[in-house]
This record gives C-alpha cells, sequence and structure tokens, in this order.
C-alpha cells in the first residue's frame, strides 16, 4: 500500500483539491478571513463618530476597544487610544496574518464581550457557515464540526482508489463537492454510491448494495454485523426520499450538514476496509 504521508493524490497535485473544506481542521480558508474582516470593518462603520481630526469609537465600542487592548492583547492602558482608523488597521492585520487558534481567539473575545453589537456576532456567525469551514460559531464559542478521522478517513479513501477503483473514487469525490456546494442530500447519495459501486466490484454480477454485501458475506469476508450497518444505511438513504433517488416534486430530503459529514466519514472508512479486505 502506498504511503498516505507522503503521497499527494492527482485531484490535489492538479488543484482540483477534492477534500471538502468542513474537514481541514486547522485551517482557515482566504475567504473566511476575507468576511471576518468585511464584517469588522460593517461594525466600525456603525460604532464610530467621523469628527475634523478622525474617526472615534463611540462609548460602548470604545470600551470594547480598550477592553481588547489591555485584556486581550495585555497592554498598557496608558497606551490605548480611540482612534478607530488604528484600530481598523491593527484588527486587519491579526485577520489576514494570525494562525488559526489565536484568530478563533480574537473571534471569541467579541463574541463575548457585552458591548460587541448582535450584527457583528450574526454575521461572524454566517461568515464561518457561509466560507463552508470546519468550525462553527454555537453561542460564544467556535466548535469544530469535522473531526480528523473523517478527514484521514476520506484522504485514504481517495489515495486506496486511485488505480484500481476509480468508479468508488469518482463518487467520494462528488460526495465532497457537494459537502462543499451545501447539497446535503447530494453528497450522502454520493458517499452511498461509493460503497454501491466498491460492493458490486467485489461482487460480480450484484448491480445494488444489498445483494453484494450478502455475496461478500457469504464469502467469509465481510462480517455480518457491518453488513447489518450498511445495510440499514443503505434503508436509510433510500427512505429519506430525496437522498438516494431524485427529489420528487417539491419535496425535500431532511437531511443536514452533520448527515452529510457523518456519512462522507463512514463510506469512506467501509470502502477502504472491503479494499484491505481484498472482498
Amino acid at each position: 500500500m502506498k504511503n498516505v504521508e507522503l503521497y499527494v493524490p492527482f485531484s490535489q497535485r492538479t488543484g482540483i483539491e477534492p477534500i471538502p473544506p468542513q474537514l481541514k481542521l486547522g485551517e482557515v480558508s482566504d475567504e473566511l478571513r476575507r468576511l471576518i474582516k468585511y464584517y469588522f470593518m460593517l461594525e466600525f462603520d456603525r460604532e464610530t463618530i467621523s469628527r475634523s481630526n478622525g474617526r472615534f469609537f463611540s462609548t460602548g465600542w470604545r470600551r470594547l476597544a480598550m477592553d481588547f487592548h489591555v485584556k486581550f492583547l495585555k497592554q498598557d492602558p496608558s497606551d490605548f487610544n480611540n482612534y478607530a482608523d488604528f484600530f481598523e488597521d491593527m484588527t486587519g492585520a491579526i485577520i489576514k496574518n494570525w494562525d488559526y487558534h489565536r484568530l478563533f481567539d480574537f473571534v471569541e473575545f467579541f463574541l463575548n464581550h457585552a458591548n460587541c453589537s448582535k450584527e457583528l456576532k450574526n454575521d461572524l456567525s454566517e461568515a464561518f457557515s457561509v466560507a463552508r469551514a470546519a468550525y462553527r460559531i454555537v453561542g460564544s464559542q467556535i466548535i469544530a464540526i469535522g473531526t480528523d478521522e473523517q478527514a484521514a478517513a476520506f484522504s485514504r479513501a481517495l489515495v486506496e482508489l486511485e488505480d484500481d477503483h476509480r468508479a468508488a473514487r469518482t463518487h467520494l469525490i462528488a460526495a465532497g463537492a457537494a459537502l462543499r456546494n451545501s447539497d446535503w442530500a447530494g453528497s450522502i447519495r454520493e458517499s452511498i454510491h461509493a460503497v454501491e459501486s466498491m460492493a458490486c466490484r467485489l461482487a460480480a454480477g450484484k448491480d445494488t448494495l444489498g445483494p453484494a454485501l450478502a455475496a461478500i458475506e457469504k464469502r467469509g469476508h465481510l462480517h455480518g454485523g457491518l453488513k447489518a450497518a450498511f445495510s440499514s444505511l443503505y434503508g436509510y438513504t433510500s427512505d429519506e426520499e430525496g437522498v438516494r433517488h431524485s427529489l420528487v416534486f417539491n419535496n425535500e430530503a431532511q437531511v443536514d450538514e452533520a448527515d452529510a459529514l457523518f456519512m462522507l466519514g463512514a463510506c469512506a472508512s467501509f470502502v477502504s476496509y472491503l479494499t484491505a479486505r481484498g472482498a
């Protein structure tokens, strides 16, 4: 088997980048940084007063900016100034240059400050969602929505499938693309199709997942518990209208981003399992 840590799949080498951003833990995209900066600029416009000698923060934001200077940056209170342009330049540099963990500390400081407007808090929450970040704002905290395990399973499956199982690999890449584009049902559908494609390839003559898994189990290459688990997941995607098959009229599948992330990781792991078993 190839060394997963050293090997870079073709789609990443050529810039197609199949890994969905929701699984890129420890990273902050340029889009997310741009949106965070934009929403802070809107807040500064709301909370500043223009005078002949410059822009200054209003009373509430003056206290917020001073708290940031003293409590977050650990600077001497005597060095604080209330010039909004200075503060905007400083926060812009922070948003552009800081590592993700320090940047998130920065964002959380404002989320937890009483003088930060609801508009900014709502805008920041939207920024994480729109940028499809691997993190989301819940309450006043930033939490991961994906896991290292899901990311590793997805990356490993792409490597293992590259040479001999292109159809399953294509479905996994499509699942990641759908996740990137907020098509939760489409992502789940492509994830389960990756498993189905792999199982049917290994069980000649079978064209759907259920019979293929039964054939693999019969040969002693699949534990009954795993077969039952994925048969149930396959049944779930069939029962949830609009997931495994096209939507009917105006109905929408009742699935969300968390469902799609789980299915991507679970199906990628199962595809790798089938590959390793050599069923």
